[in-house]
């Protein structure tokens, strides 16, 4: 899926209008038909609660208008209140409200400086102050009261589009004049701040809700924001053939493991297998032999004349891809056994490397290594790996932007792991995981994430294909042992094991 510009959204908005020839109002219409369908499928009208209308007077308090206009038709006892922050009334506020006197619906104005009033924390809050085209600092008494709703005890607060003082394209510098929802109902397509933590406990639950008929509009407009769905997958991958063998399905090589933590190669071997590699070749050092010949006897095993960490790399010239760093440790010798690797592998221009763990963090130790990654390279960094390679950042924003500078100076893809992993590309796109959970945040689910992706680079997906597919796969892997076990049991063995199934779900 598509993540849009402002810019893009509202020529989207415009593209509807002028293809069903309708009017902004009856666009208004649909959507608050959308928000209220929404609020009764999700049985908020049935639990005989009332609602609390916050309505801004701007195109998105004319939604909140229309809202409540369908909850009152239904029987929904509703308070509005008009929410003056700005002089600007735009034309649909100004006829829905309109509407609202003519059929008698009382509503509240409250204005700078005004007594606040008492609002009925008994009931569902909705919150239409403020729409995507936000733009400038919510302050003074505004930001005092935006600070008030957030310490009233509603029910819950369902915000249209997205919460009312976020900005879509730019960092907030106040966080105080932000709406907290429960709930965000946005239309057509997710928006950026969804997946950027510093937002989390303002968004809450966000549903996108398609009332629009836009695919040919979508599949036309260029962005580089993109979030990944089970449809993408489903189109990238391969279905076998009768007749392949082992030899179609590619011939791997994971490098690392040292004395105490042989365990990561494990994991990542397994992982490499259950996603359809046809032959894996591991290289550790000489302390996991017996621990690898009896816990994956798939795989070929090569072992490093040092007993206790790797020493010298010295790999198979013909395998499709090499994963390196899992468990590696950070001994001399293995730095600089790492540094000979890379030279070779820029000399070789060897493709489909993947860099993890500690091979990263050797990058971050002697940083010129890091222009010596072949073209396409793929480097798995968590938040502080990634920091120690690349620097700090003052807001999620500025995240984002470091991640494609890096990505295209280096013209490397890298996969920033977390909620929402983030896939950065050479070309300077930006993918944004769907699945995934807190219940992940194990040791070891870094492992099974790069043998997953060696086991499809090594297939002959491409580096881009393999990061989107070994990022949602290993993601709908987790959500599926926590769906069986709940969150706080999912080990990274846990997830493998659910590999299958996940496979199921996509093929």
């Amino acid at each position: 899926m598509k993540i849009l510009s402002l810019n893009q959204i509202k020529k989207m908005d415009q593209y509807y209008i002028d293809s069903k020839s309708i009017s902004s109002i009856e666009l208004m219409e649909k959507a608050a038909k959308s928000c209220f369908e929404w609020i009764k499928k999700n049985n908020f009208l049935k639990k005989n609660i009332p609602f609390t209308i916050l309505s801004g007077t701007g195109k998105n308090g004319g939604d909140g208008l229309c809202i409540a206009k369908k909850l009152n038709i239904y029987g929904a006892k509703t308070y509005i209140y008009i929410i003056h922050i700005s002089n600007n009334l735009s034309d649909e506020f100004l006829i829905k409200k309109q509407q609202m006197l003519n059929e008698k619906i009382n509503f509240y104005d409250i204005y700078e400086n005004s007594k606040i009033p008492t609002f009925n924390k008994k009931s569902y809050l909705i919150d239409t102050i403020f729409g995507i085209g936000l733009n400038r600092n919510i302050e003074k008494f505004w930001s005092y009261f935006f600070n008030f709703i957030n310490k009233i005890k509603f029910k819950s607060i369902i915000s249209i589009d997205i919460p009312s003082g976020i900005f879509v394209e730019k960092h907030n510098d106040n966080f105080n004049s932000i709406i907290k929802a429960t709930h965000t109902l946005t239309f057509q397509v997710p928006k950026i701040p969804f997946f950027l933590p510093d937002y989390e406990k303002y968004i809450g639950n966000w549903h996108i809700l398609n009332f629009m008929s836009t695919n040919k509009f979508l599949k036309n407009v260029k962005t580089k924001l993109f979030f990944i769905e089970i449809s993408n997958i489903k189109k990238i991958i391969k279905k076998r053939k009768k007749f392949s063998h082992k030899g179609n399905y590619g011939h791997g090589l994971l490098i690392g493991g040292s004395y105490g933590m042989i365990g990561s190669m494990v994991l990542s071997a397994k992982a490499c297998f259950k996603s359809g590699i046809g032959k894996l070749t591991v290289y550790i050092p000489n302390c996991g032999y017996d621990i690898i010949q009896c816990t994956i006897p798939e795989a070929i095993l090569i072992t490093d004349k040092e007993n206790y960490f790797i020493n010298n790399i010295n790999f198979i010239e013909k395998v499709n891809s090499i994963g390196i760093g899992m468990g590696m440790g950070l001994k001399t010798k293995t730095v600089y056994a790492v540094e000979s690797f890379l030279i070779y592998c820029n000399n070789k221009k060897k493709k489909n490397l993947v860099i993890d763990a500690d091979a990263i963090n050797i990058l971050g130790i002697k940083k010129k290594l890091i222009h010596l990654l072949p073209k396409e390279t793929i480097i798995t960094p968590h938040i502080k790996e990634f920091k120690r390679l690349f620097g700090s950042w003052e807001n999620d924003y500025q995240k984002i932007n470091i991640l494609k500078k890096k990505s295209k100076e280096h013209k490397i893809f890298i996969i920033l792991k977390g909620a929402h992993t983030i896939i950065s590309t050479p070309d300077g796109e930006i993918y944004f995981n769907s699945t995934g959970n807190p219940g992940m945040s194990t040791a070891g689910n870094g492992d099974v994430l790069t043998g997953i992706i060696v086991g499809f680079l090594s297939q002959g997906y491409s580096p881009k294909e393999s990061c989107i597919i070994s990022v949602f796969l290993h993601g709908l892997s987790g959500d599926l042992a926590s769906s069986k076990l709940g969150e706080e049991s999912i080990t990274s063995t846990d997830v493998i094991k659910f590999l299958p199934m996940a496979f199921k779900k996509i093929v």
